[in-house]
């Protein structure tokens, strides 16, 4: 599979495309990364994989374990409860950053992502749906105009994924009102209150009802216990 990487570093496109095939299962949790195989199906040398390797491992992504090789991670529950944590704050804050600085071509984005969930949910094709799901929430901490978030967003993204925190398949549920949930979530974008906005997006990372009990702070208190319990 050559691939024309014309210019910019080797090793930063290398990174990135490893990056999107461990996000979208090309590359599953404890599936070995071999460096010299990668670097013959790219048809580049090794130095620009082991490279991208190291940036990979750096991110949590892939785990290099001495004299065996490199794997992608494996998550367990414990850190996907620790995840799960990590994006209701993490979405709590991109929503109150970008409270109020929605402007037309992100509105019209993010209602294009919710109608396309619609779709997905009307074809039942849960792995559409899930991967518009996981852009619906990515193009909101993008909008917050905040460089580092959309960063924390990549490190907890693969331990989402990887336990279902986000549209889980097991699910037996209407998916048509999930998606429309969403749009729920847009509408408190442009509303009055940025801290109403804010629980919102913890309540719906918490998957509790559209109508939080405000302040959240008290029901994120009780899911980290839960957490720290089991």
């Amino acid at each position: 599979m050559p691939i024309d990487f014309d210019r910019g570093l080797l090793s930063d496109r290398i990174y990135d495309l490893v990056r999107a095939m461990i996000k979208d299962s090309t590359l599953k949790p404890g599936e070995q990364v071999v460096e010299s195989q990668l670097a013959r199906r790219l048809s580049v040398s090794q130095a620009p994989v082991r490279e991208a390797l190291k940036r990979l491992t750096h991110d949590g992504l892939v785990t290099h374990i001495r004299h065996h090789g490199s794997f992608v991670t494996e998550f367990s529950k414990r850190e996907a409860d620790d995840a799960r944590i990590g994006r209701m704050a993490l979405e709590g804050m991109a929503a109150r950053v970008a409270h109020g600085r929605i402007d037309d071509t992100t509105r019209a984005r993010l209602t294009a992502i919710v109608d396309s969930m619609h779709d997905a949910a009307e074809r039942h094709d849960i792995a559409a749906f899930r991967e518009t799901d996981f852009e619906f929430h990515r193009a909101v901490i993008e909008a917050s105009g905040n460089v580092y978030l959309p960063r924390m967003w990549d490190i907890l993204e693969p331990s989402l994924r990887s336990m279902h925190v986000l549209s889980d398949p097991g699910y037996d549920g209407d998916w048509r009102v999930v998606a429309e949930t969403h749009r729920g979530l847009i509408a408190s974008l442009d509303g009055g209150d940025p801290d109403e906005a804010s629980d919102l997006f913890v309540a719906h990372a918490m998957g509790l009802a559209t109508h939080p009990e405000h302040p959240i702070g008290p029901a994120m208190n009780r899911a980290i216990a839960a957490a720290r319990a089991e």
